[in-house]
């Protein structure tokens, strides 16, 4: 069916694809439905793909759109294209290529894409720049620039703004050298723990400002994924975890209210450490109105998911590195350690949807186990 509609769509190339693959899904149960796919052709010794999506929402027809041309995303076919970017880029940058390369960073249809821009210059010698475009759907521009001065509060060095499309959803950033965390910690030489509570505790004590944003109902996201999960897990075993793991949350969530200034999405693969070794903060779009140890027990969140679900080195040192990182927050902080666990547990509850959102070859066995995770961490798993 999913061939037939692209076929329908867009015609049948001469060369059919060897293979076609599920690659994402955004799932609201009775609402919305977004699945993009990859079709994949070899050639010689390469393997060339076709991305493309099909949207279903409750009541209308379904939609199929093929990268770059994504309805939500509307300045995304003109930053894609080496072409018309060349042609953009100096209305909204400083900047003037005389040759421009483009390349993919990452995409997720209908939410957000990432790609480089490499210019360079027309004299010999002149060298090249690189900047990172990040496309968005443009009601959220407004947010990510506000939320951009609001990162300046932190201990953090930031890509610089160098440019804004708003009608099209584009921002051009410099590029910031370094590794991310992620890496390091897998590669056994992460950063001292107490270099990024120093950076987080700057942001944590900046004032917030009346225009700030609204801060996250708690509640609601909790709501909203136990939907998502009640919907798709048909395992009697995956529905008793999931029961034991909101009950075990839902009192602290409708208790939770916002205390201080945070980045409300913070992880291992947010940051990179420069050559010159202060941290760089590369995706701050969340910050708002929050909760510090929130911000930790996300970390943490994230590393415990690698320690349990990786397997070889990187599992040992993710798990070792979240030991520590939570030492160090608990005794910087004077923090409650029963309360710092029912935060990582509730943001690991969110993390558990990544095996379903990226369609895991075996997603529901590894979102139960993920559920049933989450229910340890909450009762006080160390």
């Amino acid at each position: 069916w999913v061939w037939q509609a692209f076929c329908k769509e867009f015609g049948a190339p001469e060369e059919p694809p060897q293979r076609l693959r599920p690659r994402q899904l955004s799932y609201r149960p009775g609402e919305q439905a977004l699945v993009s796919y990859v079709a994949e052709r070899q050639w010689e010794h390469w393997v060339l793909e076709d991305e493309f999506a099909i949207e279903l929402v409750a009541g209308e027809a379904e939609r199929i759109f093929r990268y770059p041309d994504d309805p939500h995303l509307p300045g995304l076919p003109q930053a894609a294209s080496a072409l018309e970017a060349q042609q953009l880029i100096p209305r909204y940058v400083r900047l003037h290529p005389y040759r421009l390369r483009v390349e993919a960073v990452r995409y997720r249809p209908g939410v957000r894409a990432v790609l480089r821009h490499i210019a360079h210059g027309r004299r010999k010698g002149a060298g090249k720049a690189t900047l990172f475009v990040r496309v968005m759907p443009p009601r959220r521009v407004d947010r990510l620039l506000a939320a951009a001065e609001l990162a300046e509060s932190s201990g953090f060095v930031l890509p610089r703004l160098a440019g804004c499309w708003p009608e099209g959803g584009v921002l051009w950033l410099t590029g910031v050298p370094g590794d991310t965390v992620r890496e390091l910690i897998r590669k056994g030489k992460p950063p001292d723990p107490g270099l990024i509570l120093e950076n987080l505790a700057q942001l944590w004590s900046a004032p917030v400002p009346a225009d700030a944003g609204r801060p996250r109902k708690l509640t609601a996201g909790l709501r909203r994924t136990q939907r998502l999960f009640a919907q798709v897990l048909a395992d009697e075993g995956a529905q008793r975890a999931l029961q034991r793991a909101t009950d075990a949350l839902r009192p602290f969530a409708e208790a939770w209210r916002p205390s201080a200034l945070a980045h409300n999405d913070f992880y291992d693969d947010q940051m990179l450490l420069t050559p010159t070794g202060t941290l760089a903060l590369v995706d701050f779009e969340e910050i708002g109105p929050g909760d510090p140890l929130l911000d930790v027990g996300n970390f943490l969140a994230h590393l415990r998911w690698t320690a349990r679900f990786r397997s070889g080195a990187a599992a040992k040192r993710s798990d070792a590195y979240r030991r520590r990182f939570r030492s160090a927050a608990l005794e910087r902080f004077g923090w409650d350690e029963r309360e710092l666990a029912l935060r990582e547990a509730f943001s690991l509850f969110r993390v558990a949807t990544n095996p379903l959102r990226h369609l895991q070859r075996r997603w529901p066995q590894t979102t139960e186990a993920g559920l049933e995770l989450v229910a340890e961490v909450a009762e006080g798993a160390p």
